[in-house]
């Protein structure tokens, strides 16, 4: 990606940093000082910056608003608004599954490095019927550690205030673990703030966890109109940003999304609003096959299980559409080169 390339919109989340910074007595002047940014591109609703200024405009509201735990305050009162229509689904998402599927999806219409790695698993399914959400995936701004650890603590918080909001809460287990692998810092306040029963330091990774039934099963169905009319305004912009993104890509992300190991391609057609022989037509315009794709994602999928998730061979073998565990473990040595076991154990190494 080009850094210096104006992909980023003004009016999400660069607006919605310099609101907060200015609550919390930054100097707009000093703000924008270096960023190429002024005043009057706040009006424009189409005005786009570079990451080069968006890694300026982070660095002056760090430094003005400066606090060990400043990623967290900020995110904590980050508004939703400042996501678009992906914002407001939140509110009305049917489950905690339905939004975090549209966020992985749409997210680049705000934040277009996320594109990047949209398309990577992240979540998975550990014993205990427990979904685990990993924390500590790659940021746009690793280079400065400040801002690294600035954008993990935005994340952390902002990412806790979804699995709040759209989680179900009547569920048996509605409790939301969080681990953290840092030190326990001297002073808690803002952690302390976060919305979860239990936040343990000094693991191995950061991560959010949940119960199964808090994370997929459905509620508030008189919302539902509302989320599905949003979630057509997010398509309507993700189709803006087709000439950033190839059609396969945008195949890939969906497919992930909703994935199935028996999905069909007149399926994915119908979702997509496109005829099967187009979808086949314009991946293959890209060298890439229905089949294929499917196959890719579900190795995907089984290899970061795998790595990650405690579930036995077996078990991950019927939930990525494998007859057995055997046939699974033929087929991540033919994909990978590796044995399951080989798999496994260079998760411990890590």
């Amino acid at each position: 990606m080009d850094y210096d390339t104006r992909l980023i919109p003004l009016h999400r989340h660069p607006l919605g940093f310099i609101e907060v910074f200015r609550e919390l007595g930054a100097s707009e002047s000093t703000l924008l000082q270096g960023t190429g940014i002024t005043p009057a591109l706040f009006d424009l609703q189409e005005a786009r910056i570079s990451y080069s200024q968006w890694r300026v405009l982070l660095q002056n509201g760090v430094r003005q608003c400066a606090h060990p735990q400043l990623g967290l305050i900020v995110g904590l009162r980050f508004h939703w608004s400042f996501w678009g229509p992906m914002g407001f689904m939140i509110e009305c998402s049917p489950s905690l599954k339905d939004i975090a599927e549209s966020f992985r999806r749409y997210m680049v219409t705000v934040q277009p490095f996320y594109a990047l790695h949209a398309a990577r698993s992240n979540s998975y399914l550990d014993r205990g019927n427990r979904v685990v959400e990993p924390l500590n995936y790659s940021t746009s701004q690793d280079a400065d550690p400040v801002l690294r650890d600035f954008l993990r603590q935005f994340r952390l918080a902002t990412t806790l205030r979804i699995w709040d909001e759209c989680g179900n809460k009547s569920v048996e287990d509605p409790e939301i673990h969080v681990r953290l692998d840092q030190p326990r810092p001297a002073d808690r306040e803002f952690y302390d703030r976060l919305p979860c029963q239990s936040l343990e330091f000094d693991g191995n990774t950061s991560t959010i966890s949940g119960s199964i039934d808090l994370v997929f099963t459905p509620f508030r169905p008189m919302r539902r109109r509302t989320y599905e009319r949003l979630q057509r305004e997010c398509e309507q912009e993700l189709d803006r940003f087709a000439e950033h993104f190839s059609f396969t890509e945008r195949v890939r992300w969906h497919m992930r999304s909703h994935f199935n190991p028996r999905l069909e391609l007149q399926q994915v057609a119908e979702q997509l609003q496109v005829s099967p022989r187009g979808l086949s037509r314009r991946l293959a315009a890209d060298g890439v096959t229905f089949r294929g794709l499917l196959h890719e994602i579900r190795m995907e999928i089984a290899l970061h299980h795998l790595r990650n998730s405690c579930l036995a061979v077996e078990e991950i073998a019927r939930y990525t559409g494998f007859s057995c565990a055997s046939s699974l473990r033929r087929a991540v040595k033919n994909w990978s080169g590796k044995t399951t076991s080989d798999l496994r154990g260079d998760s411990i190494a890590l």
